[in-house]
């Protein structure tokens, strides 16, 4: 523990720009320069792309998923309107028909 406090003492956050640098070497020569601008340059527009498709997919999926449930819903209306028209045929027919329960059989 103690080496690693001497360790942080002694190595400065932000070196001096003349101390840091090798000997022979001047601050032109270190940056990133021209190649690394393209592909920063190209990791943004990729980035851009990215973020485009996948919110017209997020927004594909969830109109998807209002459809179907607007069609689950429509489904459930319609059996439940079969079910009422059943059930008006059913009490027609039960006028003319008899009723069987279990214990009359």
């Amino acid at each position: 523990m103690i080496y690693l406090l001497n360790l942080v003492s002694t190595v400065s956050p932000v070196p001096d720009q003349e101390d840091g640098l090798r000997p022979g070497l001047d601050p032109s020569q270190v940056t990133p320069g021209l190649l690394g601008f393209v592909f920063t340059l190209v990791m943004v527009i990729v980035v851009i792309f990215l973020i485009r498709d996948m919110s017209k997919r997020i927004r594909r999926v969830r109109y998807q998923g209002m459809m179907d449930e607007a069609a689950g819903s429509e489904n459930l209306e319609a059996a439940h309107d079969n079910d009422r028209t059943s059930g008006e045929h059913r009490a027609n027919d039960s006028d003319s028909q008899p009723e069987t329960t279990p214990g009359n059989r």
